[in-house]
């Protein structure tokens, strides 16, 4: 997929009279790009990315601390990452040819070519809604893995049939290793974190939606019945960090809609009015747990952006997360 990509977008990029783009594939991340420009050679590690999301930026920008000159190959990038890519002068070369760089000699924005879909890769059972439920509970408790597939669907609440399948998923991609029968160990625990916010964002989360509401009084003296939900996103980030004054709200929950309604006075609103959405839980909730999951609150910074919500992102990760890796 990665070769394909890289191909049909230098191929793209090359129809630019004045760009001559070429793919050393031995060197650097994904391969060196070499371009010529105006009879100059320039030299890029390359960095491939099927799609480049908002909550991807702050790994891109830690990359390019360590391949000073990092170019982006992606089939599709976001215009608003786009516009942030320019302000951090990484450029970017999409798969239909739009194309950013910006150097001491040069400055090159093409925006204009239609989108190109690629050939869709063979489905990865790990990153399906309910693959990614599974993952979900295997990264929150990395041992259990090694348990019985049958213990494994019970407190994932999925089918025993799903667990294999995952399980294969999961070494094709090299997420994880076979000691022996039965026992695994993982790898790349870094990478799956980010490949699964991704599948979160775009697969799992818009199936999780209940509604969005407006509220009555301030978010902390709602007296929320925590058996059945519970703060997520930006409101669980501040009760962890004090560090984020939440701006939009997030709750996840057993609750019906009108429970919500009925116990906690919100108010209906149609999408991206009010400032509270609900989604349903989806993984097996805890008794003690008074606010999602750090991985979880994790994402949904990553997802939504902005500097304090990135930097809140950070303290969680380097608090909760990365002690497990």
């Amino acid at each position: 997929m990665k070769e394909e990509l890289i191909n049909i977008a230098i191929e793209n990029v090359n129809q630019q009279a004045y760009i001559k783009a070429e793919w050393i594939a031995e060197n650097g991340l994904d391969g060196l790009l070499k371009l010529v420009i105006n009879k100059k050679e320039y030299f890029y590690n390359i960095e491939v990315k099927k799609e480049l999301r908002q909550y991807q930026l702050t790994q891109i920008n830690e990359l390019k601390k360590l391949f000073r000159n990092l170019i982006i190959i992606a089939e599709q990038i976001y215009p608003n990452v786009k516009e942030q890519l320019r302000e951090l002068k990484i450029p970017y070369l999409e798969a239909n040819g739009n194309f950013f760089l910006q150097n001491k000699d040069y400055f090159c924005l093409v925006d204009t070519n239609k989108k190109v879909t690629l050939r869709k890769e063979k489905a990865n059972r790990a990153f399906t809604k309910t693959g990614l439920k599974i993952v979900f509970h295997l990264l929150n408790n990395p041992e259990l893995i090694n348990k019985t597939q049958r213990e494994i669907a019970e407190i994932a609440g999925v089918g025993l049939g799903n667990i294999p399948q995952v399980i294969n998923g999961l070494k094709e991609t090299g997420y994880l290793l076979t000691l022996k029968k039965g026992i695994y160990v993982w790898e790349k625990k870094d990478d799956l974190i980010n490949r699964w916010i991704n599948g979160y964002a775009t697969e799992l989360r818009p199936r999780l939606t209940k509604g969005t509401f407006a509220i009555k009084e301030d978010w902390q003296k709602i007296d929320l019945n925590t058996a059945k939900t519970i703060w997520g996103g930006e409101p669980a980030a501040d009760l962890l960090t004090n560090y984020l004054r939440p701006e939009m709200l997030l709750l996840y929950t057993k609750e019906s809609n009108p429970e919500l309604i009925k116990k906690y006075k919100f108010i209906p609103k149609n999408k991206g009015e009010g400032e509270l959405e609900a989604l349903d839980i989806f993984w097996h909730k805890k008794d003690n747990e008074t606010v999602a999951p750090p991985l979880l609150i994790y994402a949904e910074l990553m997802i939504t952006g902005g500097k304090r919500n990135i930097e809140t992102a950070q303290l969680i990760y380097n608090e909760y997360i990365k002690p497990k890796l």
